[in-house]
């Protein structure tokens, strides 16, 4: 599973410093889009002063600077997160290598959200070089009226300045509009890229987690429960005599079983466990927060729910027969892996299996 675990800290604090900038320089785009910036791209505004005389108007140097920064820093800004966020979509990708439709939606999802940013740092580029335009005109009106009759100066300046702020409004506005259309973008294709990356993640017979889901659980479950110093627990199970049913019966059948086992896991755990198929007909359950007895419980509860299922083959009507199922219960213990917890719970689901099936057996229960 994708995190920022995944990034190095220049990159994490690029994407995170970067992502914080545009958001706020959004914010502020779109809530100035009706101020008049006049006061500070001059030292002096003109006006006429009581005897009649004009007075000049001087262009302020340092605004036009820190505007100017202002816009780098928002392109800098912009191609940091940009770039971090195709690094994350990047490494999903790779991760996701061999999962056929999936992969080819979060691709998808990932070229139409490149286009979309993309669309965004035009936007600001396009705006930024208004700005400059803007502070041209008043830097070139400046040097033009030094010349002028103090009458024509009055008329030239009114209408320069009533062009140009009516130019940079429209041009805000527009700003605003497209930036808009480009944040309800970006929020729809985050929604379609994260529900891509989600189905990666499932198994798409039975809708319960995969392999892929079972890594990034057990890493989180492990973390937290040193973190909390917390009970966690692993059930390892699968459906007895499964092959016997899919040869006489055929794969659809022991598909439809398959998907009734993982119902019956389903409906007997609570919202914070996590259910994964781990391959074929064998299921692991994560209890977070459950020790070996509780966990124990469970297992017994759903194996007794699945024993009282029936299933027949709907075209003749045959009854497959009784249906049980073996668990195997284990608790973390300090130090343990991934790899050690599954080892020790599949133990556990051989000895019920070699003990007569249909039982729950615990780490340390002879």
């Amino acid at each position: 599973m994708i995190s920022l675990r995944d990034l190095t800290t220049a990159e994490r604090a690029a994407l995170a410093g970067g992502g914080a900038t545009v958001l706020a320089a959004l914010v502020v785009l779109v809530a100035a889009s009706d101020f008049d910036l006049t006061a500070i791209r001059t030292l002096r505004s003109v006006h006429i002063s009581g005897d009649g005389s004009v007075v000049e108007t001087l262009y302020n140097p340092a605004a036009l600077i820190g505007l100017t920064l202002i816009g780098l820093a928002l392109i800098s800004a912009v191609a940091l997160s940009f770039a971090g966020l195709m690094r994350l979509l990047s490494m999903s990708l790779s991760r996701t290598n061999g999962a056929g439709e999936n992969r080819d939606a979060t691709a998808k999802v990932g070229h139409k959200l490149e286009r979309e940013l993309a669309k965004v740092l035009e936007h600001i580029r396009a705006h930024i070089a208004t700005n400059e335009s803007y502070a041209k005109s008043l830097a070139n009106a400046q040097t033009r009226l030094a010349g002028l009759p103090e009458s024509e100066q009055v008329r030239v300046i009114v209408s320069l300045l009533v062009a140009e702020n009516e130019r940079m409004r429209q041009d805000t506005s527009t700003l605003k509009s497209r930036l808009e259309d480009s944040y309800q973008q970006i929020k729809s294709l985050r929604a379609s890229l994260s529900q891509a990356q989600e189905s990666v993640l499932k198994d798409p017979l039975t809708g319960t987690g995969n392999r892929r889901q079972f890594d990034a659980s057990m890493d989180k479950a492990i973390k937290d429960c040193e973190q909390k110093a917390a009970a966690l627990s692993l059930v390892m199970c699968d459906i007895d005599h499964f092959k016997r049913v899919n040869d006489a019966f055929g794969h659809q059948v022991g598909d439809e079983l398959i998907k009734m086992f993982a119902r019956v896991i389903d409906g007997g755990v609570r919202e914070s466990d996590t259910v994964i198929r781990y391959g074929g007909e064998e299921f692991a359950i994560i209890l977070p927060m459950t020790d070996q007895n509780a966990a124990r419980a469970i297992a017994e509860r759903i194996r007794r729910q699945f024993e009282s299922k029936r299933l027949t083959v709907r075209e003749t009507n045959q009854k497959v027969g009784q249906l049980t199922a073996s668990f195997g219960v284990a608790q973390y213990q300090p130090g343990d892996s991934i790899d050690t917890l599954v080892q020790r719970a599949d133990a556990k689901l051989y000895e019920a299996k070699s003990s007569g099936r249909n039982r729950v057996v615990a780490f340390g229960q002879s």
